[in-house]
């Protein structure tokens, strides 16, 4: 496991987080002006995540794509040498004499 440190962008990051989150705590709707201001800020933060996994939808259908081309490739490699060893099986059993 990664031992972090105080400099680490992770940990910079993770601060910067927890500054946030802790202000959250003192913000107040007290007018309509403040109710839309959170609305909005919900509506913004949805939007994020729906981004965020269609970034991560898209990827991962790449990922398929790459599997399913892989996995055919591997498909021809494995006919092509089954279709070899079946020549070498053949040669061999038309000499009787095995290999020379």
């Amino acid at each position: 496991m990664k031992k972090y440190k105080a400099t680490d962008p992770e940990m910079v990051q993770a601060e910067k987080d927890l500054a946030k989150l802790s202000n959250l705590s003192n913000r107040v709707i007290s007018n309509d002006k403040d109710l839309f201001q959170e609305l909005i800020t919900i509506q913004s933060k949805l939007c994020e995540i729906s981004a965020i996994k269609a970034n991560f939808m898209q990827r991962y259908e790449d990922i398929l794509d790459e599997q399913a081309r892989i996995e055919t490739q591997l498909c021809v490699f494995q006919h092509e040498m089954l279709h070899s060893f079946e020549l070498v099986f053949r040669y061999y059993k038309t000499k009787k004499k095995g290999f020379n």
